[in-house]
């Protein structure tokens, strides 16, 4: 089972990584030249039904299988969308000097389209965005996995518990006050998002062995 399951993410994460920046781009010229809505676009919970049901009917894996299948190809899915989003501030400020530079050369009427047509993309963009965000946050581990996989005591445990508990309501708390904001600042939502992601990862380090260390950082 192991074996099966290593062979998935492997081959799974090398076609993510293959992809990944192709798609950012052509999501974001689709939404912004074409006025494409991100809720017709397949959900990272569209797109994890979807892999398990493929793995399901090639491989004819038993019920056992498929739950342990789901698990990993659910946890894929949320660290190749933390990837995804972690570039799109800076993806999306390079469009957006791009399109300024456009509308300099535009009529005012022109001009007034185009503001109308970025206005209703924000609105659209922001939403598909901050759903990624939260996808991505079921890419933090579970203490009783890592209990398993680092050989944690039960101290340990706790103690990881606790910072993996901080670590989500602390960037739950960032992404819902962003997300209620006209104008978010998507630099910024990453910048908090990375700083207590930085918090949490010296708490972790305070607990472990070094060797524990070692092995949490090749997850």
């Amino acid at each position: 089972m192991n074996k099966i399951k290593i062979i998935i993410t492997l081959v799974l994460v090398l076609l993510v990584g293959i992809f990944a920046g192709a798609l950012g781009t052509r999501i974001y010229l689709g939404y912004q030249m074409e006025g494409s809505h991100p809720t017709r676009s397949r959900t990272p919970e569209e797109r994890v039904r979807k892999i398990v049901k493929k793995l399901v009917d090639d491989l004819r894996l038993d019920a056992a299988q498929t739950v342990e299948v789901k698990k990993v190809v659910t946890e894929m899915e949320a660290r190749a969308t933390a990837f995804r989003v972690s570039y799109e501030p800076e993806l999306r400020r390079i469009y957006e000097e791009s399109f300024q530079r456009i509308n300099e050369k535009l009529t005012d009427e022109q001009k007034k389209r185009l503001r109308a047509r970025q206005e209703k993309f924000s609105q659209r963009y922001n939403a598909y965005y901050f759903r990624s965000l939260r996808m991505a946050q079921k890419a933090i581990p579970d203490a009783a996995e890592l209990k398993v996989r680092l050989g944690l005591d039960a101290a340990q445990e706790s103690q990881i518990a606790a910072i993996l508990n901080d670590q989500r309501a602390g960037q739950a708390t960032i992404i819902e006050r962003y997300e209620k904001a006209d104008q978010p600042d998507l630099t910024a939502v990453s910048a908090e998002l990375a700083e207590v992601r930085k918090t949490a990862l010296n708490r972790i380090a305070a607990v472990l062995t070094p060797e524990q260390l070692t092995r949490y950082g090749e997850r």
